[in-house]
């Protein structure tokens, strides 16, 4: 699967979302705007998982084990990054 791919999916929009903070269950839903089934559908595959866990307020949050996947999923992308800052760069000056 490509990584633009992964980035439209539900349980990805979450995980994304929750690098804000803590968020409940009608914040993510809002902030989303995705249907209440797809969102129980991912949660719920989130919490199994252990990729999301609720704080002692019932907000979810990301396990370390979510954290180390976004990192080696975006890892990669910052050679690439910095390769497109300094081709802008290039064409920006010439």
């Amino acid at each position: 699967m490509k990584i633009r791919d992964m980035l439209v999916l539900p349980s990805a929009k979450i995980l994304l979302l929750l690098l804000d903070g803590p968020k409940n269950d009608r914040e993510i839903v809002s902030i989303l705007k995705m249907s209440s089934t797809t969102y129980n559908e991912n949660i719920t595959w989130l919490l199994a998982h252990g990729f999301v866990q609720k704080d002692e307020d019932g907000r979810y949050v990301l396990t370390d084990k979510a954290k180390q996947q976004l990192i080696n999923v975006f890892m990669p992308l910052f050679r690439y990054i910095d390769k497109l800052k300094e081709t802008a760069a290039v064409s920006t000056t010439s």
